[in-house]
């Protein structure tokens, strides 16, 4: 997440540590409760190298550090990507959720994907506002644009428009599959065997496809497609994570506009950027409704589309991230001076 472009600025060196190499070491790992102990022993065994850990999943590979840090025998500073919530006990005098707190607090600094998400862990891990200045910092994340830029729609003009809608475990499949009932517009939903929808009866214009689809073939299907859609289910809306997010900028990326479930975790507002639409009511109804006026005339989806690759271009892509980490760590770094 940003190596090759830190690199290339010839201000930083990246090294990424094989995700395993002595097995034994996760299988003790998992009976301590340390997840990939393995990669985070050798990792210290060479921390002398480094003047910086990097951290895109803090959650799941900083416990043997945050440790040696709580008894002040790891000096080297940790910076880790926040992209969801890390506290999700609801009684928070919970001895779990004071020991996830006391292990968050010993990463140096966060950089994160939402402004709202940042303001959430400032007070779920009870900073005080010098450490809200010295440990919070708001960056964009966004696709390559390199890998983007020749993409260009294949679609035969005679071909019936349709709409695509992929992702996991968080996308409501079955609100979306009854608001399809009489759209003049088809649907591909592109999931899982574990993600099928329940929905047992079809319209004739939705189709579901639950085999492993390569990305290059999903990225074509996007690409061809009149729009794209991110159905999220209602009771993750508020839950503190980006859903959502990377197939927005993939969507971006590829000059198509969205048509997306609302949720306050996410900085880029994609009507006032004029990029999509939000669907407030999520119900099927409220569905039905924002997608007649999706595929209605009252819409210019080619307009969303150019103003969203042109956002891609200009600001959320891998380069301008890469820049903003590269401000982060530089910021980290000179406190140790």
């Amino acid at each position: 997440m940003g190596k090759i472009e830190l690199e290339e600025s010839g201000e930083f060196q990246v090294d990424i540590h094989p995700h395993q190499k002595y097995k034994w070491l996760d299988t003790v790992g998992k009976l301590i409760k340390i997840p990939f102990l393995d990669q985070q022993v050798r990792a210290l065994s060479k921390i002398k190298d480094y003047d910086l850990i990097y951290m895109p999943y803090p959650i799941s590979i900083s416990k043997l550090f945050t440790f040696f840090k709580f008894f002040g025998l790891l000096k080297v500073p940790v910076v880790g990507l926040a992209h969801q919530n890390f506290i999700y006990y609801k009684n928070k005098n919970s001895i779990l959720n004071k020991v996830g707190v006391k292990h968050l607090r010993q990463i140096d600094a966060f950089a994160f994907f939402s402004k709202n998400l940042m303001l959430k862990t400032q007070e779920d891990l009870k900073y005080n506002q010098l450490e809200k200045d010295n440990k919070c910092f708001s960056v964009s994340w966004g696709a390559d644009v390199d890998f983007y830029k020749n993409i260009e729609t294949k679609r035969d003009q005679t071909e019936v428009l349709y709409a695509v809608c992929a992702g996991t475990a968080d996308r409501d499949y079955d609100i979306l599959i009854k608001a399809f009932e009489n759209i003049p517009i088809n649907l591909k939903i592109y999931c899982t065997p574990n993600t099928i929808p329940a929905s047992t009866h079809l319209p004739p214009n939705v189709f579901i496809d639950t085999s492993w689809v390569p990305y290059d073939q999903l990225l074509e299907e996007y690409v061809n497609s009149s729009f794209i859609i991110i159905p999220l289910k209602e009771e993750i809306r508020e839950k503190g994570n980006t859903y959502g997010l990377t197939v927005l900028l993939d969507a971006m990326a590829v000059g198509k506009p969205v048509l997306m479930t609302q949720h306050s975790f996410l900085d880029i507002d994609i009507q006032s950027e004029k990029i999509g639409l939000w669907v407030y009511d999520n119900t099927p109804e409220g569905w039905s409704k924002k997608l007649l006026q999706m595929v209605g005339g009252e819409t210019d989806l080619d307009a969303m589309g150019k103003r969203a690759k042109q956002l891609h271009l200009e600001k959320y892509n891998i380069r301008n991230f890469a820049n903003q980490m590269a401000n982060v760590f530089k910021t980290v770094l000179s406190r140790r001076r």
